[in-house]
């Protein structure tokens, strides 16, 4: 691990100094979802706040990450948070004010950003929203930094974190993307680019795979992966499954799908022989599941695996990112910087 820098230094300062509990809670369930305080440190370092700047935090959540911004910023700086449900911003504000801290929790529609305190140095998202508005980037300083929750692709567990910066006109100057995500800002909407099946007795079986047109495909690679499952132990977990995952969504291959299976949620690949036959292959975070030993989709995804592995396990940071704007708001998509092999 690399030696921190001071203003790295800096957050587990302020971590000492301020105490998570009266935010989480004895339990850390006072409110939900509650981030864990370990991931909002790393996402706060991540800002390189100094004292002096001027915050806006998108999600208050418990509250906890604007007072640990507070600490770091100090008099000089200035934290605003904002949510749209008034009980986390009334709670976060009466804590503020017992525990002493400067930081202000307003009531709004975080979509909009917040103008009047505008612009920002920093700006952290802590959700996901359906897309990045332009209104964030435009009340960021240019040079200034933004992190949020973002789609990567229209799967439904196609989540990551980007780290924005903008140019003197407030366009996306630098976008990288690591692993992790948000609780989504809104309930998201069924992609229209995409085919969904769903088991009728036992809805907790699903599978979503890219393409619009594919609903009858859906539905055989879904009966496949749940009649006749073959299982065998995966060869990325824990956080390499997460970087393997971004990477195959990269890479874009073929009946790129997601499924839910008793086993867990994976992503994989799926396709129709000659014969009319479907058979499909997921990887989760601990296993591979496939229709059969000898399945063509298992040995597409062994391919792949081994593809990722051979390129060094690429990490999510490691692959291309960049943002494209439609209709006022910036759409995150992720590149692979080498040819997929077919």
């Amino acid at each position: 691990m690399n030696e921190a820098t001071p203003r790295q230094d800096s957050v587990a300062k302020a971590a000492r100094a301020v105490p998570a509990e009266p935010f989480h809670g004895a339990d850390g369930q006072a409110v939900r979802p509650c981030t864990p305080a370990a991931v909002t440190h790393r996402h706060v370092r991540t800002l390189d706040l100094r004292p002096g700047v001027n915050v806006l935090e998108i999600g208050t959540g418990s509250g906890y990450s604007a007072a640990l911004m507070d600490h770091i910023v100090g008099p000089q700086g200035q934290v605003t948070t904002v949510d749209i449900d008034p009980k986390l911003t009334e709670r976060a504000q009466k804590l503020y004010a017992e525990h002493g801290y400067r930081a202000r929790a307003v009531t709004a529609d975080g979509l909009l950003g917040h103008p009047s305190q505008a612009p920002y140095d920093r700006i952290l998202i802590g959700t996901t929203p359906p897309a990045i508005p332009d209104a964030w980037l435009q009340q960021l300083k240019p040079g200034g930094s933004l992190i949020s929750g973002i789609r990567i692709a229209d799967l439904p567990g196609a989540y990551a974190i980007a780290h924005v910066t903008v140019d003197e006109h407030h366009l996306p100057r630098q976008v990288a993307v690591h692993h992790g995500g948000y609780t989504p800002m809104v309930a998201p909407r069924p992609a229209t680019s995409v085919s969904r099946a769903v088991d009728p007795g036992r809805p907790e079986f699903e599978l979503t795979i890219l393409g619009a047109d594919l609903p009858r495909t859906a539905a055989a690679l879904l009966a496949v992966l749940r009649d006749r499952p073959h299982t065998i132990q995966g060869r990325a977990s824990g956080d390499d499954y997460s970087h393997f995952k971004n990477w195959l969504i990269a890479a874009g291959p073929q009946g790129l799908l997601e499924a839910v299976h008793d086993e867990g949620v994976g992503i994989g690949v799926g396709m129709r022989t000659a014969d009319g036959s479907a058979h499909a292959a997921i990887a989760t975070d601990e296993l591979v599941i496939a229709d059969a030993p000898d399945s063509p989709a298992l040995e597409r995804l062994h391919s792949l695996t081994r593809q990722w592995l051979a390129e060094g396990a690429t990490r999510t940071h490691e692959l291309g990112a960049k943002l494209s704007c439609c209709d006022g708001t910036w759409h995150a998509s992720v590149t692979r910087l080498q040819n997929l092999v077919t």
